[in-house]
């Protein structure tokens, strides 16, 4: 049982967009977590974040907020090349982290950070928020209870962006491009309903191209999956893309509507009868995974039921093998080099 009347101390480390949308879920619905700690590389800018949504303490040296004692959890939130060097640091102090999506560019980075998490008995976890939501276990729930079978799974995420080298997405040294930034989750819905299936994931057939030559990244990908549930996972980051997943079985056809990797309402259609799995959401959506991570933290359990590592693991080796396979294997390999440019703290 979960001790309500405790809450996670949580540290941010990386300050930019993706890092307000968490601390805005983490003050305003959290029932489990509560903010303590703000780091980023530029104090200025971390006592600004930490001003904004009110933590109790802000820092300019990651190694500072590795070593309050009174840091329960941290959410990772820069840019996946330096996700390496912070789960490293802060695993070492053995605080529970929460690595954001991709939690790493290759398998090798997550399997040995694995291992130095279980070695200091604390969780490592990648943040996929979809599969947290209340909307998506419920229809995992539905497709077990009846027993039921799946043929596809259809799914993108593509936004269009004009070509800007200053954004991290076009940029082929902080590990840009679609795969990694945005087809990530359409593998993890792929690969987390096989799993919960009792399916295996072929060996996808994977097309990439780079529609803006200069940037050197994919701007476009799809993985082709074919066996007993076939996929088509598309991602990109110039052209925008449907916003519905489409699942389908013998006499049954599920959408998940807009945006789906923001799962609130899902059409189910079996057997001639429609309904539907429809749970508002009241915060933006990260409130899920906190809270379930946090959970975890108060249960000291080191492993998900939801946020599954083999998953994780199976997803980012389809990720590598893809972008090897396709003539952009450099960008898996800008995460296990240690330091920031030399420090940490840089």
């Amino acid at each position: 049982m979960v001790n309500t009347d405790k809450r996670v101390r949580w540290g941010i480390a990386g300050l930019g967009n993706i890092a307000r949308r968490f601390a805005t879920a983490l003050n305003g619905n959290s029932q489990y977590g509560e903010l303590y700690a703000v780091a980023a590389r530029d104090l200025g800018r971390a006592e600004q974040f930490g001003e904004e949504f009110k933590s109790n303490v802000s820092y300019g040296c990651y190694d500072d907020m590795a070593k309050d004692p009174n840091v329960d959890a941290v959410y990772i939130a820069t840019v996946h090349p330096y996700h390496y060097p912070l789960v490293e640091l802060f695993l070492t102090h053995k605080k529970h982290v929460f690595v954001e999506k991709p939690a790493f560019t290759n398998l090798q980075d997550w399997l040995s950070m694995k291992a130095l998490a279980t070695k200091n008995g604390v969780i490592l976890l990648e943040a996929m928020k979809t599969v947290a939501f209340p909307a998506y276990q419920e229809l995992k729930n539905y497709l077990i209870r009846h027993n039921l079978k799946l043929t596809s799974i259809e799914a993108s995420f593509g936004n269009e962006h004009e070509y800007d080298p200053e954004l991290f997405i076009f940029n082929p040294n902080l590990a840009g491009g679609a795969t990694l930034d945005v087809g990530v989750y359409g593998l993890w819905l792929y690969c987390d309903l096989c799993r919960s299936l009792g399916v295996n994931v072929p060996e996808p057939v994977v097309e990439m191209s780079t529609l803006v030559a200069e940037s050197y990244v994919d701007t476009d990908a799809c993985f082709t999956f074919t066996g007993q549930v076939n996929g088509k996972i598309s991602a990109s980051i110039v052209k925008n893309l449907p916003r519905v997943a489409i699942l389908r079985g013998d006499q049954l056809a599920i959408t998940i509507r807009e945006k789906w990797w923001n799962p609130s309402v899902i059409d189910i259609e079996y057997q001639g009868k429609t309904f539907t799995i429809d749970h508002p959401v009241e915060g933006n959506g990260f409130e899920f995974e906190i809270d379930h991570f946090s959970q975890l933290v108060l249960e000291n359990k080191t492993e998900s039921d939801i946020l599954l590592s083999e998953v994780t693991a199976q997803v980012q080796s389809i990720m590598e093998h893809g972008l090897i396979n396709a003539g952009y294997g450099y960008l898996t390999q800008l995460g296990g080099f240690g330091t920031l440019n030399g420090k940490l703290k840089a």
